[in-house]
């Protein structure tokens, strides 16, 4: 390209600046040796991308006037290519997912018309090695696959509209907007993870493919079956009976065997016994995770204890979010992609906000991976306040400790909450299901996965626990945090049974509403669940007249559940009002 400088050099022979249709002439040539530079540049399909690298997406931008905003982690790269008898390096830029990022942002403006800019993002699917587009571009633009291979896929063409959400698989894009083609990517495969399942010296090949196999919760990469789900690179190794591929590591006995899972997500995949490897690449620390039993699994997580290298000699529990939309269920490509991008979304606010927590009553984070959508937390020795059996009683669903616990657990909920609101963030899913408790430890907050910073405010939650402000003002923030563990409190102190139980439609008094249709557009659906919101804030408001406000526990609660959030009792004022009953009580001086 030519120096920007030379367009308005003055020579000692000439005073006057050069001509307009010279300037123009000059700029022609400039725009044309690059023209001819980019149509002349290897593919981005043909360019290596080194094996021990994590990165996702090569980028090249095709015009000179619009060229793709900066981003950190979009980085120059010099790769050569494959199979060519050119073997010139071609610099393009490279981005890498890192432990934090669950996608990339591309921005193109465009000056002249900023209404026309392309900005779109790209989220990465834990469970394949997919991406999902998701245009906030406010015009169309034209996404057209480049990629040679596969053929039936080549030149396929999708008009992609403002709020278009679209899996787009391994392989060469090319974005054209208004005409003009503005940026060619390249999505690149996941590089892969080591999944070693533990075996003894004497164990053979065919021993553990019974072993995994037997299970009938894994699919695995066959001979026969390649086409049922998403597929990983296949390095070379032994392959087992009924097609699993097992690869030997070096030194026998060292770490066992290797499986290579089909489904692409290994911390779905691995059962107890197991260990996953996740080695270090460009520059990021690698970690192995040895899974032990598992704790809960849900439509939208996974939880299991194991053994994490990121917090040595010590335990933890795994939270591992789910992407994969459940088998039979009636949804279409917009929405799978949708879920993708929430969970990953949730992901990341836990994480971010998560990592700034240090409270005894508020579980200890340890580490995180947007690899995989996962957390590394502290195992808590106590069971959450709904577990039945435990802390609910089966049968009546009402609270089974006394008292002293529900003491206790206002206690500690309120200085981690108090804790958290002083941070300026607020949780936003204070229930039953999301305290842990046990009388020695103590109770401890967990699941920050709604959590927000002071103002941003929340459409989510649990229906039974969102203050009454949320109907007309839509409002949240800490006072709805004290009016959930208000409503919490009312439980334990053996008020009210389980309020969650309620959703079971076979429950004698089912009541059940979906929170984000309490500002629904659709009369009806706002119209019911305005009605049975309201119906369930009138049993509140009723069990919260019949508190005896001479006892200092139920005065609190009766605070906590104002139905004003101004007149509301905040989490410090909770606090100090039991720390100075805890120092007149350490001095024998008792009340009612």
């Amino acid at each position: 390209m030519g120096d920007l400088r030379e367009y308005s050099e003055v020579s000692e022979d000439k005073t006057e600046p050069f001509s307009q249709t010279e300037i123009q002439a000059r700029l022609q040539r400039s725009r044309m040796e690059e023209f001819n530079a980019v149509n002349n540049a290897v593919p981005l399909d043909k360019l290596v991308v080194p094996p021990d690298d994590d990165i996702r997406i090569l980028l090249r931008p095709l015009t000179r006037d619009r060229a793709v905003r900066e981003d950190r982690r979009a980085m120059p790269v010099a790769l050569k290519p494959g199979g060519e008898e050119d073997q010139t390096l071609q610099q393009v830029l490279a981005v890498r997912q890192t432990a934090k990022d669950i996608n990339f942002t591309i921005n193109i403006p465009n000056y002249r018309n900023p209404g026309r800019r392309l900005d779109i993002h790209l989220y990465y699917d834990p469970a394949s090695d997919n991406l999902v587009i998701s245009s906030t571009s406010q015009v169309p633009f034209t996404l057209s696959r480049i990629s040679e291979e596969p053929e039936e896929s080549r030149g396929a063409q999708y008009e992609v509209n403002p709020d278009t959400k679209k899996f787009l698989a391994p392989g060469t894009w090319r974005v054209t907007m208004d005409g003009t083609d503005l940026l060619d990517f390249r999505l690149v495969e996941r590089p892969p993870v080591h999944l070693w399942l533990a075996s003894n010296s004497s164990s053979d090949l065919s021993e553990v493919s019974d072993l995994v196999n037997s299970s009938g919760k894994r699919s695995f990469i066959s001979g026969e079956d390649e086409t049922a789900s998403p597929k990983r690179r296949r390095p070379s190794g032994a392959k087992g009976e009924d097609g699993v591929i097992m690869i030997l590591p070096p030194k026998s006995g060292a770490k066992g065997k290797e499986l290579v899972a089909s489904t692409g997500h290994p911390l779905l995949d691995m059962q107890p016994g197991e260990t996953l490897e996740v080695p270090s690449r460009g520059g990021f620390v690698g970690y192995t995770l040895n899974k032990k039993d598992p704790i809960a699994s849900t439509s939208l997580s996974c939880v299991f204890t194991a053994e994490y290298s990121g917090a040595p000699g010590r335990y933890v529990v795994a939270k591992v979010l789910r992407t994969a939309v459940p088998a039979g269920a009636n949804t279409n490509e917009g929405a799978a992609a949708r879920t993708i991008i929430r969970q990953a979304e949730t992901f990341l606010r836990e994480l971010s906000n998560h990592e700034k927590l240090n409270h005894k009553n508020i579980v200890q984070l340890y580490g995180g991976d947007a690899r995989f959508l996962s957390l590394y937390m502290e195992p808590i020795d106590g069971r959450d306040l709904s577990a039945k059996g435990v802390w609910r009683t089966a049968g009546t669903d009402l609270f089974s400790g006394d008292r002293s616990d529900a003491m206790r657990i206002l206690q500690d909920t309120s200085s981690g909450l108090d804790y958290l609101h002083r941070l300026r963030l607020e949780h936003n899913d204070i229930k039953p299901g999301n305290i842990l408790y046990s009388r020695e430890r103590g109770a401890v907050v967990c699941d920050l996965g709604l959590s927000s910073e002071k103002g941003e405010g929340r459409g989510g939650g649990t229906p039974w626990y969102v203050p009454p402000e949320y109907i007309g003002l839509r409002q949240r923030g800490p006072p709805s945090d004290v009016w959930a563990v208000g409503v919490v409190m009312l439980y334990v102190m053996g008020k009210i049974s389980w309020p969650d139980i309620r959703a079971h439609r076979a429950h004698p008094r089912h009541l059940y509403w979906q929170i984000a249709h309490v500002h629904e557009k659709e009369r009806h659906l706002q119209t019911t669940a305005i009605s049975r919101m309201r119906a369930w804030l009138n049993e509140i408001t009723a069990v919260r007249n019949g508190l005896d406000l001479h006892d200092k526990l139920e005065r609190l609660v009766h605070g906590m559940l104002a139905p004003n959030p101004k007149e509301r009792l905040t989490m410090k004022e909770i606090v100090n009002q039991l720390f100075v009953e805890q120092e007149k009580g350490a001095q024998g001086i008792h009340y009612a």
